[in-house]
């Protein structure tokens, strides 16, 4: 057992056998009517690996049915809560018993859950709990051998299910946009439809009711394409009917263009940030540095980590690239950014006497909930010099975006130095990738002078 250490997994002494040995909580034993769960997973621990999991699943069902009921399941959970009791007693599934011997304890056991509700002078049944009635219907017939069809709860969770980002913050923020779509969409329709059952009309519903709640034409668009990816994946995998009635669905056009969300910084607001933050903890002045010589996104700034800036080097730059607590909006994100006047200084602050390469370099605004704290941090300081909502630190991008505008850099280096996909096509299938040198030549030219940084080298 030493190479095969799974919870509730145990060695037989006798022979040596795998076994799934479990107790059961002491508030569910008269639910469940024994004080274990024990079942031989196998002679060898590949059996063992093959069998665990099937019953530790089944296990996991017959506790959340005993302890939670089946209140607020949707009918594919309901199912497979109550398939998991029958299969633990050994009774058969999806029938009324495998004989007459279990077909009368079944019967029994139904009627103690349900008798309390026969009204005497009636003989009909009034007011059984949903959890007793699923459980006595279930006890007498079994549950259906199909698996109902995916509702838009189930959709969503399997698709949670099968893309949850690997990071916990990233998961968390995930977690919560899905829920926030899922609430939307069942109040638009009125219940927990079956995939199948959605319609053009329906999508329509959610899309006017997002509208009369005043959402802007971005965020309902994010969350269309969100519901849609939902939909496609449970027609895909859970074999759920119909079409995707958001396909193509219209929506109100945005007020303002995509560029127009976030603007550049007036100059003045850039400077003011700097006084603010001068005579404070250094790592938040050298983060806005950072952001501002490197037009870089705060998130790839705050999660570098010591051995990603290169300071000792014929060209210093930072060193953008994913790792397994990192990931970055796409492909064309993993880049190097050379280091140009201010950001140097910055850069070599940050990591000065720090030895350990895989070290935060901002460890305040490292990891789980650093992005939050430096964009909450940043924005303050923002808002005490613009109300204008469209002033952001990602702002800063847009900032270095128009100086390489004003003195042409070549576009195909502008995208490498911020991290910009190609659209298709040639540039983006033919070619290799701006040189370093390149990309320091471009900043120079395109910072000029800008807070000390050096001036373009006279050809």
């Amino acid at each position: 057992m030493r190479s095969f250490s799974v919870k509730h997994v145990k060695t037989d002494k006798r022979n040596g056998h795998y076994i799934y040995r479990r107790r059961v909580p002491k508030a569910l034993l008269a639910t469940i009517g024994k004080t274990e769960f024990i079942s031989s997973l196998g002679r060898t621990e590949g059996e063992a690996l093959v069998a665990y999991g099937p019953y530790h699943q089944r296990i996991e069902h017959m506790l959340a049915l005993a302890k939670n009921g089946v209140t607020g399941l949707t009918p594919a959970e309901q199912r497979e809560r109550l398939k998991a009791m029958l299969e633990v007693w050994g009774a058969d599934p999806y029938g009324p018993g495998h004989d007459l011997n279990e077909q009368t304890w079944r019967g029994e056991a139904a009627a103690k859950l349900v008798d309390r509700y026969q009204n005497a002078d009636t003989g009909r049944y009034e007011g059984v709990p949903e959890k007793e009635a699923a459980l006595a219907s279930a006890l007498i017939g079994g549950v259906p051998k199909e698996t109902p069809e995916p509702t838009i709860t189930d959709a969503f969770k399997f698709y949670l299910a099968e893309n949850a980002k690997a990071l916990p913050e990233q998961r968390k923020k995930q977690e919560q946009r899905l829920a926030r779509a899922e609430l939307h969409l069942i109040a638009a329709v009125g219940e927990d439809k079956p995939i199948s059952k959605l319609t053009r009309e329906d999508a329509r519903k959610w899309r006017n009711m997002r509208v009369a709640a005043g959402k802007a034409a971005s965020t309902i668009s994010r969350e269309k394409n969100d519901i849609s990816a939902v939909i496609a994946v449970a027609r895909s995998e859970l074999d759920a009917g119909g079409i995707n009635p958001f396909f193509r669905l219209q929506l109100p056009k945005a007020k303002v263009s995509r560029r127009e969300e976030r603007l550049a910084l007036p100059p003045e607001v850039v400077e003011g940030v700097y006084n603010a933050l001068s005579g404070q903890r250094r790592d938040l002045l050298q983060i806005w540095t950072l952001l501002d010589f490197t037009g870089a996104r705060p998130s790839e700034i705050s999660q570098l980590q010591v051995g990603e800036i290169i300071v000792d080097h014929p060209i210093p730059h930072v060193v953008i690239q994913e790792r397994d607590d990192r990931t970055l909006k796409t492909s064309w994100s993993t880049r190097e950014v050379p280091l140009v006047g201010a950001a140097l200084l910055a850069a070599a602050q940050a990591v000065r006497g720090v030895n350990d390469p895989t070290a935060p370099a901002f460890p305040r605004f490292y990891g789980e909930g650093g992005m939050d704290r430096l964009s909450q941090a940043l924005k303050r300081r923002i808002r005490a010099l613009t109300k204008d909502k469209r002033h952001v630190p990602y702002s800063l991008r847009h900032n270095m975006k128009d100086r390489m505008r004003a003195k042409e850099i070549f576009p195909d280096t502008a995208r490498a130095i911020q991290g910009h996909a190609f659209k298709g096509g040639e540039d983006a299938a033919y070619g290799g990738p701006a040189s370093l040198e390149q990309k320091r030549d471009a900043l120079v030219k395109a910072l000029g002078g800008y807070r000390g940084s050096p001036h373009e080298r006279q050809k």
